[in-house]
């Protein structure tokens, strides 16, 4: 677990710490750990609130952390892991600007799928670090598992999905009208990088949990994630 890091050395501002992600990012693919994607943080209110945010966050997604299973991804060191069920994006063009219509976003997406994202509160009391510190360090991602393809998804409307996420019996429900849209999050994620580094074909968007995030604690023997229209993605963890 992190421990505080002294304030000198902490960068300064969200737009600091988004300078020092890019350049963890950076360290990583020259070390063969390719960046492959994007996950979009905070895209309620409420979640925005609670880290003095006015609007969502990003953070990369690498190789290393795609898993096939729950038992994968919950298999590294982990401190107090949460999992997140969301709508995944697969890029079939790139994407720059955040003047975008729905139907150009719908024209760059290749492939459409539920997901879960591992995340993991290794920091303790997270804001002691503060949030650039936070982004530096991928903003709590621990890793991901990409669901089954949804090959209808463009006639559905997402933006009024239900989600839930059911561990040992044990059921959480969200509604995507509570959060930013899928659309809405890619939109958005196309404008900041824009000018840096812009989307590009075959990335993987994470488009934000549609519920809260739901503590796990291993071994779980029974996981579902469900969204209206999609299949569900049925995590087997150890028994």
């Amino acid at each position: 677990m992190w421990t505080p890091i002294a304030p000198a050395l902490r960068p300064a501002t969200i737009a600091d710490g988004y300078r020092l992600q890019r350049l963890v990012h950076e360290r990583l693919s020259a070390s063969g750990n390719p960046r492959v994607g994007w996950k979009i943080g905070s895209t309620s209110a409420a979640g925005q609130r609670v880290f003095g945010l006015t609007e969502p966050v990003y953070a990369g997604l690498f190789a290393s952390g795609r898993a096939v299973t729950l038992v994968d991804a919950l298999a590294r060191p982990l401190r107090a892991p949460s999992l997140e069920c969301e709508i995944a994006f697969v890029l079939g063009a790139p994407l720059a600007g955040s003047d975008l219509s729905d139907a150009m976003l719908a024209d760059a997406v290749a492939h459409c799928h539920i997901a879960c994202e591992i995340i993991d509160n290794r920091y303790g009391a997270p804001l002691e670090n503060g949030v650039p510190s936070l982004l530096a360090d991928g903003f709590f991602h621990a890793g991901y598992v990409i669901g089954p393809e949804n090959v209808d998804w463009r006639s559905q409307p997402l933006e009024r999905a239900q989600a839930s996420i059911t561990i040992d019996g044990t059921r959480t429900t969200g509604a995507a009208t509570g959060v930013l849209s899928a659309f809405a999050s890619l939109r958005w994620l196309a404008g900041k990088l824009a000018g840096s580094e812009p989307l590009q074909a075959g990335d993987v968007i994470l488009t934000g949990s549609i519920t809260t995030p739901v503590p796990i604690a291993p071994p779980a023997r029974d996981v579902t994630l469900t969204i209206t229209g999609f299949a569900p993605l049925t995590l087997h963890g150890s028994a």
